[in-house]
């Protein structure tokens, strides 16, 4: 059974696809490399504490900034 019959809404199995997403502080839109199997924010430090602003992944010039705020 290819994961589209499941109905998960995720690409067949093997499918490596880049997902555009969109920065819930500025708009800006971003691609997310999590379904292939590693993001670029997988690089960066973590978040302490997840910022108010709204839900979902930041882009990198907004993530960059929280991060440095941390510190």
């Amino acid at each position: 059974m290819d994961m589209n019959e499941r109905g998960d809404g995720l690409p067949p199995c093997g499918e490596q696809t880049v997902e555009m997403k969109t920065c819930p502080r500025c708009g800006r839109r971003f691609a997310c490399g999590a379904r292939m199997g590693r993001c670029w924010c997988a690089e960066l430090p973590p978040l302490l504490e997840a910022p108010t602003d709204g839900e979902g992944c930041y882009c990198p010039d907004c993530l960059g900034m929280f991060i440095a705020r941390q510190r």
